[in-house]
Formats: structure tokens, sequence, C-alpha cells
């Protein structure tokens, strides 16, 4: 069984790499005998990339088992170096799509799962980490999942017009067909900040969103609204604010909340609000209009696969020549919008589990296009935050200062007993990095 890659499977190229730190010990043989299970319930990670003469395939239930590396932990920042080797060290088209290090010491376990983005979105590295620390303790056999196919998401949707989307497929196809291949590969300098919020400062704000009626999400994009026009000014912030949309949760009905998957949706928010407005008139506002977008979302969802599967892939040399033209253009940040995700209250371990987890960190790597972006979690009570920017679409000191302007701003926020507490330097709120 195989199918070809749509056009978005294409273009996503990149990887994500999930550190885990653990308190305790395993043996190896549980180790992979868990990412065994894992591998044999996830038809994602049983499939293989195949080249043909017409593109690129998945050819299903024909991989290897997923490789496991094993090194000695020799010091606190190992991780940091394995972490950066395996971000830029692509999956070549015969080995699975997922790839763990292991870092093991007497007391302390770090877990690298790396993954290709093209098969997992955050959520799904996440059911990754999850299943695979439950595996380690519970001899469980788990059910194996049937693979998901864009046609699956499509289902039985026709477009109210076939002829204008076919047409408008056509037109799309020839465009794009005019684009030249590059000659070399565009270099993606990209850079990486960490930092969290104290648990007082994350408990207290948690509470004031509660207490306005908004989500998290909602505050923290006002937060990064008013920080990007603070740092770049009007003229060259983003024009858009985009937050994937996790289509599970029982909201597609064929993906299972457990089900590895990429390309759901997105919630799109203009920027440049008025920050003369009050900051919680504009969450609550905010907050309404995202919940009103995720339904409006889960219908375009099937259209938008439908016609995407009517594009033909765009080979890697016109993506850099795309992402080239962006740049000639000054298209601001990342075609021209900054992504903002948040994850959530982050739990992977069971309450009986014999070890728990002491950190917790995300990297990000693109091998084409340019990467801009914030994603936030919640880990043992403290807010944290995952920065990564190219800096095409926005310097370093422009990414510092915007760490500090959207955590000065949320500190804004808390009630001023809680906010004395705080090291307003956010010296003591930087992770090591």
């Amino acid at each position: 069984m195989k199918r070809k890659l749509s056009s978005i499977e294409y273009m996503i190229d990149g990887n994500i790499v999930y550190f885990v730190r653990l308190d305790g010990y395993f043996q190896a043989q549980r180790l992979r005998a868990a990412i065994a299970r894992l591998q044999y319930k996830h038809p994602a990670l049983r499939m293989l990339i195949r080249e043909a003469q017409d593109g690129l395939y998945y050819e299903f239930d024909c991989a290897p088992q997923i490789p496991l590396r094993i090194l000695p932990r020799l010091s606190e920042n190992d991780f940091r170096r394995e972490s950066a080797a395996e971000l830029r060290t692509p999956f070549v088209y015969d080995q699975p799509q997922l790839r763990v290090v292991w870092l093991h010491s007497d007391m302390e376990q770090d877990l690298l799962f790396v993954t290709s983005h093209r098969i997992c979105d955050g959520m799904s590295v996440l059911t990754i980490v999850r299943e695979v620390l439950r595996f380690l303790h519970k001899d469980e056999t788990p059910t194996p999942y049937a693979p998901i196919s864009p046609d699956d998401i499509v289902g039985d949707y026709q477009p109210p017009h076939p002829w204008k989307r076919r047409i408008s497929a056509y037109m799309t196809n020839a465009i794009l067909g005019l684009v030249p291949n590059s000659r070399g590969n565009p270099v993606n300098n990209e850079y990486a900040l960490e930092w969290c919020a104290s648990r007082e400062m994350s408990d207290a704000l948690r509470r004031r969103c509660r207490s306005e009626g908004v989500s998290v999400h909602a505050a923290l994009t006002v937060a990064l609204d008013r920080a990007l026009l603070a740092v770049l000014g009007e003229r060259k912030m983003p024009a858009w604010i985009e937050s994937p949309m996790d289509a599970r949760r029982g909201r597609l009905a064929m993906l299972r909340s457990d089900m590895l998957f990429f390309g759901g949706g997105s919630l799109k928010l203009r920027t440049g609000r008025d920050p003369r407005n009050d900051f919680w008139v504009q969450a609550a506002a905010v907050h309404r209009e995202l919940r009103g977008m995720i339904e409006q979302e889960l219908l375009s969802i099937p259209g938008r696969y439908h016609f995407f599967g009517m594009l033909r892939p765009l080979p890697d040399a016109k993506i850099h020549t795309l992402v080239r033209i962006a740049e000639a253009l000054r298209v601001n940040g990342s075609w021209n919008r900054f992504a903002l995700s948040n994850l959530g209250d982050v739990v992977v371990t069971e309450p009986d589990a014999p070890f728990q987890i002491r950190d917790l960190r995300l990297y990000v790597h693109s091998f084409n296009i340019r990467l801009l972006g914030l994603v936030s979690y919640l880990l043992n009570g403290q807010m944290r935050f995952y920065y990564v920017g190219d800096e095409k679409c926005m310097s370093r000191s422009q990414g510092e200062a915007l760490q500090r302007e959207i955590m000065a701003l949320l500190l804004g926020q808390i009630p001023e007993s809680t906010r004395r507490q705080e090291d307003t330097s956010l010296d003591a709120s930087l992770l090591a990095g």
C-alpha cells in the first residue's frame, strides 16, 4: 500500500526534537520494547518514503525498527549538542520518520525524540513521548491504527462550483510552473530563545485569565501583537499571527486524539490592534474571534485538502526560489506571518510511573521555508516559552527585545503583590541557553 505525498507535505520539510529528562532508571531492552510498541501502533512510523519518477510516495508497513542511539550522559548539557546535530540531520528515505537518542546516567535519563515535521505536529510528538513513557513500565499491546490519508479528510466533500475549483488549480499550477529552479539552497540561520515564568507568575496569570473569561492563548496573542508592534513598528511587523489548530479532540470524526497527524488547520488573526485599548478587553475580543474561527476552519479543512490534492507538488528547488522572492519583496517575517502555538498543560507521565519528568523542551529546524514563531506550554505548573526565528525574519537582538517585551506585558497583568516578587530583569526566568 502506498500513496503520493501531497503538495503541503513537500513544503513542510523540517525536523522536530523533543527533549525529556527523567528521574530514575530503566533497562535498554525496556526502552527498545516501548519504542517497538509505539511503532506497531502508528502507521506513520511503519512507513518509508520512496522516490519515483513522478515524485515521492509513502509506502506503508515496510519500515525497519526505529533507530535508537545510546550514549553516556557525561554533562548537564549533552542534550544540547545532540539536539543541534539531530535537528540538522535529514531523514533518509530508507529509515522510519522517527529516531530516538538515550543519554543515560545512574540517576537521570535524557531522551531525545526526533521526528520529521511531515508526519507530526507538536501535539503528535507529545503523544509519542507519552506513549513511550507509558510502555516503559506497562506491558500493553496497543491496537494498530490504519493509515490516515488526505482522502480521508476530504471524505465526500464536493466543491460548490467544481469548474471554478479546477480553473483555480490549473492557474495556480501554471503560475508555479513558471517559477525557476533555485541554483542553490538558501541557508537558514535560525536561532532559538528559551525562557520561563516563575510558578507564582504562571499561576497568577492563569487565575487572571479565568477571572476575565478568556483563554491563556488569547492573552498570549494580545501580548505578542503588542510586543511585535513595540519591537518592529507598524510597517515592519508581520501582518498575521497564525495559530495551528488541533483538529483532533473529537473535532474531525476520522481522527482520534492520540493519532499522529499533521496539517489540520490554522487560525489567522490580523496584527496591529490598537495598544491603547484595555489589554483584557482586547483579549476577550480575540477569545471570541478564535472560538468562531474554529468552527469555520473545521468546515474549510476538507475543501482545502481537496484543493491541495489538485496542485502539483513543488520540488525543493522551486520552494527555495519562492523563499528568495519573498525576501526580495521584503515580506515581513515568515511569509508575512508569525506562528504562535500553545501546547497547554503538558502531562506526559502517569501518576503510577516509576519515574517522573524533570524537564521537557522542544526544538524545530526547517530545511526550506523560514521559521518565525513562539511555542508556549505549561510544565509542572510553570509557563515556558520557546522562540525560534531566522535571521532573515528577525535579528537576534530583535528576538531578545521581543522576549523582554512579551514578559513585561504579561507581568503587567498580574497583581502587584506577585509582580514585586518577580525579577523584572527576567534573568531569573531565563532557561540556560
